[in-house]
């Protein structure tokens, strides 16, 4: 385990947990308000923004380990997310719960039992960011603003909800849900 991967599983841990707070509070009108131009619900969100980790540790491993990033194209990582949104519009609080917690610590103790090493350079491709070069430690940064968005602009849900557009590691647009965490890093 390294020094930076500590403070990067914490971050993991922390926005997580705040995530988790955020689904408690979110009240049954929220939670099946519709946000956003893709028409997905609060509870296909939240549960997104849990189930979506073991993708996200796909590219991890393969920056950590220096090898070849996963060939997905933004068409089929929408396509995934669409489908996801669709099968868990109404998702349950209990088991999106689960979901982001179970997900959620498998991936904070990976990132904690990185070395040094692997979360720095070298630096590999990222052909979702036009092949720019990226370390470990920049993707899970990105994972992390991934829940708890980096704001680039509040909407309105006819709910009443605001819910902010969080980017990230995706280009497809995932939302944060209830009170938001827009604390940045």
């Amino acid at each position: 385990m390294g020094q930076r991967s500590e403070v990067l599983a914490a971050q993991y841990e922390q926005v997580l947990s705040q995530l988790e707070e955020a689904v408690r509070g979110c009240s049954d009108q929220k939670w099946s308000a519709i946000c956003g131009d893709e028409g997905w619900t609060v509870a296909a969100t939240a549960h997104h923004l849990g189930a979506q980790l073991p993708l996200e540790k796909e590219y991890l491993v393969a920056a950590a380990e220096g090898m070849q990033m996963p060939a997905y194209s933004w068409d089929d990582i929408n396509a995934r997310n669409a489908k996801h949104a669709q099968e868990f519009s109404a998702a349950g609080k209990a088991d999106t719960l689960e979901v982001i917690r179970t997900n959620g610590s498998a991936m904070a103790a990976w990132v904690r039992g990185l070395s040094d090493e692997q979360t720095g350079p070298p630096c590999v491709p990222l052909a979702l960011a036009g092949g720019a070069q990226v370390t470990t430690q920049q993707l899970i940064e990105g994972g992390v603003k991934h829940p708890r968005g980096r704001v680039s602009r509040p909407i309105q849900v006819e709910a009443g909800l605001d819910l902010v557009r969080a980017v990230g590691t995706h280009e497809a647009v995932c939302y944060a849900l209830g009170r938001c965490v827009t604390t940045s890093l």
